[in-house]
């Protein structure tokens, strides 16, 4: 990979796992044994990706908005990230 791509590659990454942070960090309500092992959850398991889903639901209507913002910003990286790797 070209250093600069590899640069904004590693750029995005960061990015990516700070937001992932901050979403568990807000499923978790300031529980830090909650937000460590949702952190530590692999991200594709469907038992984690259900987990997600039921703290998501007893959350408050603006945590679910702004849970629902940093989603849609993680998905945007991501596609960003894809699309670097190809290049």
């Amino acid at each position: 990979m070209h250093r600069n791509i590899s640069r904004a590659y590693d750029a995005l990454w960061a990015e990516h796992k700070r937001i992932r942070r901050i979403h568990m960090r807000i499923l978790s309500q300031r529980d830090p044994k909650l937000e460590r092992r949702l952190l530590r959850a692999n991200p594709d398991s469907s038992k984690h990706h259900d987990e997600v889903l039921l703290y998501e639901e007893r959350l408050s209507r603006p945590q679910r908005r702004r849970v629902l913002k940093l989603i849609s910003y993680g998905s945007k990286i991501e596609r960003v990230m894809e699309t670097l790797l190809k290049l």
